[in-house]
């Protein structure tokens, strides 16, 4: 799905890291696609999605939690939220990209908790202000 996202922080260390804002969540990602400049302060078009580096944690959870939880000062976190064949709802759309919740149809529809080593984010070519 894409999103409208503005730019709140881009690190002056490591260039790839990106804080950004969609509907009002706010999250520190990697920009692993990025074919132009960003700014602070501007808003661009992004697909955002998940990178599990060893393997999926997720399990069940009681309670309707939509939400974001940075773990730390890592790149990891929790994503919570509903669960579907081929995505995740936080209160913004997380896609599947490789078939990791497949292997848990007892899961689907009901609201999980994912663990995961970064958030990346794909700013598109079309930009908005």
């Amino acid at each position: 799905m894409v999103y409208t996202a503005l730019v709140k922080r881009l690190d002056p260390q490591i260039e790839e890291e990106v804080t950004i804002e969609i509907d009002g969540i706010e999250f520190t990602g990697f920009a692993f696609i990025c074919p132009y400049k960003i700014e602070v302060g501007k808003s661009y078009s992004v697909l955002i999605g998940f990178t599990i580096l060893d393997e999926l944690m997720i399990r069940e959870i009681q309670g309707e939690k939509k939400e974001i939880e940075r773990i730390g000062l890592g790149y990891e976190y929790y994503i919570r939220g509903l669960l579907h064949e081929d995505t995740i709802d936080v209160g913004i759309v997380f896609t599947d990209e490789d078939e990791y919740f497949s292997a848990y149809p007892k899961l689907m529809d009901k609201h999980v908790e994912i663990k995961v080593d970064r958030i990346s984010i794909e700013f598109l070519r079309t930009t908005t202000d």
